[in-house]
């Protein structure tokens, strides 16, 4: 029997599916990463279990679109389940991001159920590295990046949201800037005194961390900057003791994928971010 589990508190939630989720540390990196360094209770935090046992996990920590772990295989009639049940039992699901094949199926039902129109706003590929591949080619340097950069890190994490159509304000672009320097993973290539690319290491698991935050302007593109900066800090991770590291691509730039395998980035699975028509939650 498909029953879906949801949780109030995060520590038992937390409990119950940490050792799922690490079964696939690759595929799981964002549900696990954002459980971990979850600061207050998530808005959703949930499981669907057959027989007792758990087969698919979600969690909302913003105000926005649910993410759905790695699952199990599921007939449609189990997916209607799921659907149906959420439909009662989740107030607001304004999206929805996980496995392409499973939350197309998902979302469909929900879409029927709550009369709303269910859209595609990004496809995405998941790939993983385990060796670095390529050389560098460029004459720069890999190196973190500091509050004394906040200017330009602030302008180029809202140049990049804009340029994969993420929904930002030069606000939050200033916060998300002064998080990324903290944290202390964001990292520059620098040529010449100027940093010309970054790239941020994130969501750090007990083996494999994710990279994000990918950006050139676009007086340095065409160069090889982004490849030289995601291969030099992919490697520093793999020498940091990661047994693998992991990212997402836009499957509708066939150039930046290009890249990534050069570098050695290999495909795991694709994924989607689903609109499901409703605003974000309160």
């Amino acid at each position: 029997m498909i029953k879906l589990l949801k949780y109030e508190n995060l520590l038992p939630f937390k409990e119950e599916v940490t050792a799922f989720l690490e079964q696939d540390e690759v595929v799981n990196n964002l549900p696990l990463g954002v459980l971990e360094s979850a600061e207050r209770t998530p808005l959703l935090m949930a499981v669907v279990k057959r027989d007792e046992e758990i087969v698919w996990a979600m969690l909302q920590t913003q105000p926005d679109k649910i993410i759905f772990s790695k699952a199990a295989s599921f007939s449609p009639d189990e997916v209607r389940l799921v659907a149906e049940q959420m439909h009662h039992e989740v107030e607001c699901i304004p999206g929805l991001i996980g496995d392409r094949k499973l939350i197309f199926e998902l979302s469909g039902y929900l879409s029927k159920l709550r009369d709303v129109t269910a859209t595609v706003e990004m496809d995405q590929g998941l790939y993983k590295l385990e060796k670095v591949k390529k050389k560098i080619v460029s004459r720069g340097k890999l190196r973190a990046l500091t509050e004394k950069e906040h200017g330009l890190v602030k302008e180029w994490v809202y140049q990049f949201c804009e340029d994969v159509n993420l929904s930002i304000t030069m606000a939050e672009a200033d916060v998300k800037a002064d998080e990324l320097i903290r944290r202390g993973r964001l990292m520059g290539w620098e040529i010449d005194g100027e940093i010309v690319s970054m790239a941020n290491a994130t969501r750090p698991t007990k083996r494999n961390i994710n990279i994000n935050f990918v950006y050139t302007p676009i007086k340095h593109r065409k160069k090889g900057f982004a490849s030289d900066c995601v291969a030099a800090l992919s490697q520093l991770m793999l020498d940091r003791g990661y047994q693998t590291t992991s990212l997402y691509t836009d499957l509708s730039n066939p150039t930046s994928n290009k890249i990534y395998q050069e570098i050695g980035y290999e495909w795991v699975a694709d994924s989607v971010v689903m609109g499901l028509g409703g605003r974000p939650c309160s």
